[in-house]
């Protein structure tokens, strides 16, 4: 049974009675505590003039300081690993708990966190990126207000996170307002085309099955693109981005593009942190999953793309397209790797 802890109140009303003269074990009667507690908190008032617990040392370390900076070396060199798998890699010769292991990743400013998902670079990647980056780190607003980017992306009807978690208690797992419903392959899905520049934002387009080099042409670039670019002057016109997709790059798209007087913008492999348009993707797919009820059919999902599409403003988009110079120095900090955009 957990013993009672004196309050600081009754520490002064004990000490207090003593003072008048009455005995340990009469103090004790009255207030329900052994007449050994009593004497402990008298002869603590004489050493001290206090009533309050002095400080303890606590549980002794188990581990030294150059253990715990052997820790770090491993969680350096594999920092997905679990605490069950550092707790044998560390001390396999030691009986450690894995709350211990935790204990001393805290203590030195670490803990687990979300893991960032990025495409795989390899160093050809990285070069070009790199290179890329290099010779267009002088550019300025002027020069990238001419660049239309332009993406794809494909959006999921129902969407399952896998860093959802639910709050509840032991042994209610399948309770069912603990379980959260998936279906197969996300319940189907919309892909959508658009395309935005510093100063204007064109018609977004809905692109029906898989994407091929035909179907860019006949409802992304013909109806579009062209007609858009065809209202600027040669002088003044402006430069058409799209990433390296296998219908972007088929011999039918490369000519239509040079028939039509359209300039692109080369491309490097692995980078859409250099395409704003993938935050404005972003910023689509939280609003429609912020709504209330949520959406239900493909049809829904559809109509609200276009809806939300049309709610982005342009001072939204010249935040992200404004930006540019920040991303391509980035790049160039990273070596061509990863980047936080």
């Amino acid at each position: 049974m957990a013993r009672r802890r004196l309050s600081e109140a009754i520490r002064w009303q004990i000490i207090g009675m003593h003072a008048t003269g009455a005995s340990f074990k009469a103090i004790g009667r009255q207030l329900g505590y052994h007449y050994t507690v009593i004497s402990r908190l008298v002869r603590k008032h004489r050493q001290t003039g206090a009533v309050k617990d002095r400080p303890q040392s606590g549980r002794p370390r188990v581990t030294s300081e150059r253990e715990d900076r052997a820790l770090l070396r491993i969680i350096r060199r594999e920092p997905f690993s679990t605490s069950t798998v550092l707790k044998r890699a560390w001390l396999p010769n030691r009986h450690l708990s894995t709350r211990t292991v935790r204990n001393r990743l805290k203590a030195a400013g670490m803990a687990a966190r979300r893991v960032i998902k990025r495409p795989r670079l390899t160093d050809d990647h990285k070069r070009r990126r790199l290179a890329w980056c290099l010779a267009r780190q002088r550019w300025n607003l002027r020069t990238w207000r001419r660049i239309h980017w332009s993406d794809e992306s494909r959006f999921l009807l129902h969407v399952t996170d896998g860093r959802l978690r639910v709050w509840r208690h032991r042994n209610t797992a399948y309770t069912p307002r603990n379980i959260r419903q998936t279906v197969p392959f996300g319940g189907g899905s919309v892909m959508v085309w658009g395309c935005i520049s510093h100063d204007c934002k064109l018609d977004l387009v809905t692109i029906r099955g898989n994407l091929t080099g035909d179907q860019y042409m006949r409802h992304a670039l013909e109806p579009v693109v062209v007609t858009h670019f065809d209202n600027h002057p040669l002088a003044t016109r402006p430069v058409y981005m799209d990433d390296n997709a296998r219908p972007h790059r088929s011999r039918a798209v490369v000519d239509y593009l040079q028939n039509n007087a359209v300039t692109t913008l080369p491309w490097p492999a692995i980078s859409p942190d250099l395409n704003p348009l993938e935050h404005v993707w972003d910023i689509l797919g939280r609003r429609i999953q912020a709504m209330q009820p949520h959406v239900q059919a493909l049809r829904e999902w559809e109509a609200a793309l276009h809806r939300e599409w049309l709610q982005v403003t342009r001072e939204q988009i010249r935040r992200l397209t404004g930006g540019m110079r920040r991303r391509v120095d980035a790049v160039i900090r990273a070596r061509g790797g990863f980047t936080r955009y």
